[in-house]
């Protein structure tokens, strides 16, 4: 069964799915802002995240999502940036980083030091 590997979240449930999911595999919180020329650059990033061993990738679109996107920082404990990414393990943050540093280098890095 083929799955998605990149798609946007905006509800408390999909946010949940996703994080239960990273009981499985690794999972990246992708928040993006759709008025930033920053995490336009960061999004082509993300979407390069599409080989085997990369994560499924929730974007989480900041001018539509807010209440999501405080829930998650909240959650996590992680002060809200964008574009930021966060890489979930077993429902806990192993990785984050922000603005240009959210490269698609950065994330398989961090996915390879799990291992």
């Amino acid at each position: 069964m083929s799955q998605v590997r990149y798609q946007s979240i905006s509800s408390d449930s999909e946010y949940a799915a996703a994080s239960a999911q990273s009981r499985k595999e690794a999972v990246l919180i992708y928040k993006h802002s759709s008025q930033c020329e920053l995490s336009a650059v960061a999004k082509e990033e993300m979407l390069r995240l599409s080989k085997s061993g990369d994560p499924p990738v929730y974007e989480v679109v900041v001018q539509t999502a807010r209440p999501l996107s405080n829930r998650i920082e909240q959650a996590l404990g992680i002060r809200h940036e964008s574009p930021q990414a966060i890489l979930l393990k077993d429902e806990v943050p192993v990785f984050n980083t922000s603005h240009l540093g959210v490269t698609a280098g950065a994330v398989r890095k961090a996915v390879q030091e799990l291992a």
